[in-house]
């Protein structure tokens, strides 16, 4: 597997701004009031001003049961003496997928899942508040377009999740292989998700891509509690102003477990 290929913080890039197909112009979301101002991500989630749309494009997700998955950590400061003991938030804890073991569509239009990540505390908010953690599973089309499925994490109930968190790699240690990992318990087969247009939330923060946040789930305290203490001074990006563009979700999405 290509691994500067499968990192988000490595990939080859479309332009910005670029959105896939017409017939994916069916989403709001794709629309745009503000031309020529930043996209960027992540946001602040007002559930009461959000436009509720029924029978938006639905996200269908297509996640292997049983798959072999690589953890390794996503160094940005490698060439520093002091590189293996140093934090940045731009580095994190990514989870490398096979190819073919994950995939998801809108609308026809395949996007094929790269890697997973976390950041601590949550990139995007819900009325100002962060959740603990955020997952973000990252695709790519064929033209390298990309897409984003975001997971706020709460303590709660375990999840498969927990096998990720649990057991990480040192910043300069070896990467860590998981077998048998259920990637479709990660994200409902037909999630209710909010949606808009943004940009990566690492540099290069790369514009034109499609955001799909699912209604906030579960993770165990102790998962929770073992990523933070690799950043024990978070590793997000702060919140973007929205400048006028369209955050619209399905009815049924909800901004809390």
């Amino acid at each position: 597997m290509n691994v500067a290929r499968r990192s988000v913080l490595g990939l080859p890039l479309a332009a910005a701004g670029t959105i896939a197909t017409v017939r994916l112009l069916g989403d709001p979301a794709l629309a745009s009031t503000s031309a020529g101002v930043p996209h960027q991500s992540p946001i602040d989630i007002h559930p009461a001003d959000v436009r509720r749309v029924a029978n938006l494009p639905a996200l269908k997700v297509h996640y292997s049961s049983s798959t072999p998955v690589r953890v390794h950590y996503v160094q940005k400061d490698g060439s520093d003496s002091d590189g293996c003991q140093i934090r940045s938030d731009q580095e994190t804890e990514e989870v490398e997928v096979a190819d073919g073991a994950g995939h998801v569509t809108v609308d026809g239009h395949r996007y094929d899942l790269l890697q997973f990540h976390f950041h601590t505390r949550s990139e995007h908010t819900i009325d100002g508040r962060h959740a603990p953690l955020e997952m973000h599973l990252v695709h790519q089309d064929s033209e390298e377009r990309k897409l984003v499925i975001g997971v706020l994490l709460h303590p709660g109930a375990s999840s498969e999740a927990d096998r990720i968190l649990t057991e990480l790699p040192d910043e300069c240690g070896d990467e860590i292989e998981v077998d048998d990992f259920d990637l479709a318990s990660l994200v409902p087969a037909r999630p209710a998700t909010l949606r808009y247009r943004g940009s990566l939330t690492t540099d290069p923060y790369t514009e034109g891509v499609r955001w799909f946040l699912t209604t906030p789930q579960t993770t165990s305290a102790a998962g929770i509690k073992a990523f933070r203490s690799v950043f024990p001074d978070g590793d997000s990006r702060p919140t973007q102003k929205l400048h006028h563009r369209r955050v619209v979700a399905d009815p049924e999405w909800r901004g809390r477990p």
